[in-house]
This record gives structure tokens, sequence and C-alpha cells, in this order.
């Protein structure tokens, strides 16, 4: 080699490790999680996404509303395909709740519901209500050549169905994947996020892939995405999940 080559890896590897220590020493496992879930979450969304599911050589396709306000308040609504439409899911007060016109009236879930795949297969309903990260996780860190990997392990006594999560998260405190683990350890499920657009302040994937261990695979496109938004408090009711 060279000495104008070594003296190229010499400062090209110094680059590399001052990246890596400082990825390392300004941020704790906590403060990245916060990060990557205030992203990924924001104070207030509210939002469209279309859900194309594929279990074997079927795919169905849904189209549904959303609203969220912290980590304690969201609501989904149905709007397609019709004979789902005006179904839904709120959650508030620590309470979670499914309404079917069919019904007409709204049954109260036990929270483990979240883990729940809602349409039997793809993300759960906790991923579409974008709460993915709760507080419900002790974390832990190790810091890549250009990213986080957070690994959350569920709290004692939290009702939660998985055993960990596996989150790579980028230096702007994107999520690029998460693994999902049972609480054997197998893998679950993997979800990656892609097609980024930058909004006013953030970066956000607005496609989500999750494929699971049996090789179902669900798409979701998140469309016109909006943080910061102004919900009325009257939206995390009962009466507005009933009578839209």
């Amino acid at each position: 080699m060279t000495r104008a080559g070594a003296l190229t890896l010499i400062v090209l590897t110094a680059v590399w490790a001052a990246s890596v220590a400082g990825f390392a020493d300004d941020l704790t496992a906590e403060q990245v999680l916060d990060r990557t879930r205030a992203a990924w979450q924001g104070d207030s969304f509210h939002g469209f996404a279309v859900l194309d599911v594929t279990q074997g050589s079927q795919t169905s396709s849904y189209r549904f509303e959303v609203w969220t306000k912290g980590e304690n308040d969201a609501l989904l609504r149905i709007l397609e395909p019709a004979d789902q439409a005006g179904s839904g899911y709120l959650m508030t007060n620590d309470e979670l709740w499914y309404y079917s016109p069919q019904v007409g009236s709204s049954v109260k879930l036990p929270s483990i519901a979240l883990g729940s795949s809602v349409f039997g297969a793809g993300p759960a309903l906790d991923d579409l209500f974008r709460s993915t990260l709760s507080q419900d996780y002790d974390v832990t860190m190790t810091v890549q050549s250009s990213s986080y990997l957070l690994t959350l392990v569920p709290r004692p006594d939290t009702p939660v169905v998985y055993g960990r999560l596996e989150i790579e998260a980028d230096a702007d405190f994107v999520m690029r994947q998460i693994v999902y683990y049972d609480q054997r350890g197998g893998v679950l499920q993997t979800a990656t996020f892609t097609d980024d657009v930058t909004l006013s302040d953030r970066v956000l994937s607005t496609t989500i892939t999750v494929v699971e261990a049996n090789g179902d695979m669900t798409v979701e496109h998140v469309i016109d995405p909006q943080f910061g938004v102004e919900i009325d408090p009257s939206v995390f009711t009962l009466e507005f999940l009933e009578n839209p």
C-alpha cells in the first residue's frame, strides 16, 4: 500500500470511529427511543392509509383513517371495503373498544388485543395506532456504523404479546426496520420502512412492508400524514366512534 493510500485508510477509519463514538456518547438508549418515538408518533397525528394484505395467493385491500394524540388516545375507522366501512377501534383512558355498525354497539376489548392483527395478518392494532414504541418496554442500544439498534424487552406483568422488539433507526431517528419476536425468541414478523417524505419538522417513511414468518405479507401506504394537528377531544369518545 502506498503512503497516500495508508493515510487515506487511517483518515477514513478515524472518521468512522468518531461517527460511531458520537452515536454512542451523545445519547442514551432511552433518549434515542424517545426521539424515534417522537419522529414516528408525534404529539398528535391524523392521516389515511391503504393496506394490502396477502395471505397465500389471495390479496385483500383495506382503507382506513386514524387519529392519535400522545400515547393514550387513538381512533381508527375502517373506510373500505364496504362491508366493513364504519367499524373501528378506540383507545382512551386505558380502555380499548371495538365498534361494528352491524352490531350497533361498542364492545370493550382486553388491552392484549392491541397486539393482534386487525385484518387477520400484518400490522397489529398497536402499530396502526402508531403506538408501537410504548413505555411498556425496557430498552438497550447497540451503536452501528450509521444507525442505532434498539432492543426492547417488555417489563414484568406488561400485557404485550411480544418477547422483544429489535428496532433499527437511522441518524435522523427514522425507523428502518422492526423485528418482532415471540416469547421463545422466534421471529414473528419483520417490518421494513421505505419511501420517505420530508414534512416540516420530520422525515417520515410512508410505506411499511410487513413480512410474517409464514410468508404472508402486508404493505401499508400512509396517505396525507399530518403531525401536530389540533384534534377535538370529542374524537376520542364512544359517541364519535359510533356516530362519526
